[in-house]
């Protein structure tokens, strides 16, 4: 079952962020899932959408010339406000000051 999360969660983090919803389509419980998943990642669903999330987000603002804000939009994040903070809780300095590092490092 861990492979086909894998798969669902390659195929929709950026639309669906609900643990629910990754449980259902495996016709199984969160519950279940969860114990699944901390057995073999250590993370709970809920970790492992988030980290997901968090590398897209790294790979665009490394990769891409998308605006904070755009960013945020792509991966599903309707609140340009949260999507800086859970950013900036997870790598020290806010999405805009990586990517302006990012620019001064070149």
């Amino acid at each position: 079952m861990t492979i086909e999360f894998e798969i669902l969660l390659e195929q929709h983090f950026r639309e669906q962020h609900h643990p629910e919803f990754y449980a259902a389509r495996l016709n199984t419980t969160l519950y279940v899932l969860n114990g699944i998943t901390r057995r073999r990642f250590g993370k709970t669903v809920y970790e492992l959408i988030q980290e997901r999330l968090h590398q897209e987000a790294l790979h665009l603002l490394i990769h891409s010339s998308l605006k904070v804000s755009e960013i945020a939009y792509t991966i599903g994040c309707c609140d340009h406000g949260h999507f800086t903070r859970s950013f900036k809780r997870r790598v020290g300095v806010s999405p805009a000051q990586f990517k302006r590092s990012l620019v001064t490092s070149r």
